[in-house]
């Protein structure tokens, strides 16, 4: 059996095992929420600011591993994808939006443009435009941008969030080459466009994007599975199960992982903020779960705006104060030894309360500070209506 015939089995197959109209009906209500969303609470002027609530609700849209999204799922929700974005960058990322004008209406063309070669130009300019947002929205893998553009148009976009996923599959099947997607415009716009054109085209299957995306990763990851491996090794990418294609993992906690989500989302807002300046590589916020491959994952590591030298931030989870001591010791010495090129390295601990062993350890250690949080809340009538 040639490849052709293989995927045309796999594909009925496919068929026969998804309900095809209530999976389009699904995607045609969540995508017309976030088209209400983006025109209610993006675009209109006199929206205040974004509450975590607001986009708690799309961001499960977005992302299998969003705040919400196991209950999310068993009420009868989809996700794009398992974008292995942490939540705090998802919330930086739309309140950028919200917040900045400019990139606001070129994305609002984006979204409303159907000339592919304009697309292309569109983006391009948002990607020049934002460079001084340090959002993520136009990272190298594109995943954001790729989930709002893919949430809005859920007929028109794959799922496949990630532009190095689309190259791997472009090139596996033999659609073309990266290279030939020479502007960033072109890599999120272009890719999209050969998925969807080449699968009809060399295979037959022609059915809206979202539907091809549930058979290019629920499916198809029989065939990519080898490839699949080559770039989880290249990316440093775990997954749970040997049989997933390319799906990350993230592990967090409960109220730490929010205070972790708040900082990186408000960060110039807070006294850190004031000091320190998260860290961007490739156009990606890379600052949160920080990965070290050797000792864990660093909660927030952040460069200071005046030195330039690394910051490492542990948040105390519970821990007792000597494991916290020693595991952000731990952090700054592999900083230090990887990153800092011999210059200074400073540590931060945020605890919600200080206690003695701390502060005894604090004093023999003047190159790590410590912040205290503070929970606030209140309580405010609700008023009926009349």
């Amino acid at each position: 059996m040639n490849n052709k015939e293989k995927i045309k089995e796999i594909f009925r197959e496919f068929q026969d095992e998804y309900d095809f109209e209530k999976l389009k009906q699904i995607w045609k209500n969540q995508s017309e929420e976030f088209r209400k969303f983006w025109e209610d609470k993006i675009l209109n002027k006199n929206y205040p600011e974004l509450s975590e609530s607001d986009m708690d609700h799309v961001i499960k849209f977005f992302d299998q591993k969003a705040r919400g999204a196991k209950e999310f799922r068993e009420n009868g929700g989809l996700h794009a994808a398992r974008a292995n974005i942490f939540q705090g960058q998802w919330y930086r990322a739309l309140k950028s939006i919200k917040n900045n004008q400019d990139i606001k209406g070129i994305l609002d063309d984006i979204l409303k443009t159907n000339d592919g070669d304009i697309k292309v130009g569109l983006v391009n300019k948002l990607k020049e435009v934002n460079e001084k947002y340090k959002n993520g929205l136009t990272g190298k893998k594109a995943v954001i941008l790729n989930a709002i553009l893919f949430t809005y148009s859920s007929d028109e976009y794959v799922s496949m969030l990630s532009l190095e996923h689309r190259f791997t599959l472009i090139e596996f099947f033999d659609f073309g080459k990266r290279e030939q997607y020479e502007s960033y415009g072109e890599q999120i716009v272009n890719t999209n466009r050969d998925i969807i054109s080449s699968f009809k085209d060399k295979f037959d299957i022609n059915i809206p994007a979202h539907l091809l995306s549930y058979f290019i990763y629920d499916w198809l990851d029989r065939i990519l599975y080898w490839n699949s491996q080559e770039l989880n090794k290249k990316e440093n990418v775990t997954s749970e199960n040997e049989n997933e294609y390319l799906i990350p993992r993230e592990e967090g906690f409960v109220l730490e992982k929010h205070l972790e989500d708040f900082l990186v989302a408000n960060w110039e807002s807070t006294d850190l903020g004031k000091l320190y300046e998260l860290i961007e590589e490739s156009g990606e916020i890379v600052s949160q779960q920080y990965p070290t491959k050797e000792i864990g994952n660093i909660d927030l590591l952040v460069k200071d705006k005046n030195t330039n030298n690394y910051v490492v931030i542990e948040l105390k989870k519970g821990q007792t104060s000597d494991r916290t001591i020693g595991q952000l010791s731990r952090y700054m010495g592999w900083v230090k030894k990887h990153k800092a090129n011999g210059n200074h390295v400073k540590g931060i601990i945020i605890a919600g309360s200080q206690d003695k062993r701390l502060e005894y350890a604090l004093q023999e250690m003047p190159n790590i500070d410590l912040f205290l949080y503070k929970l606030d809340f209140g309580l405010e009538k609700y008023k009926r209506d009349e």
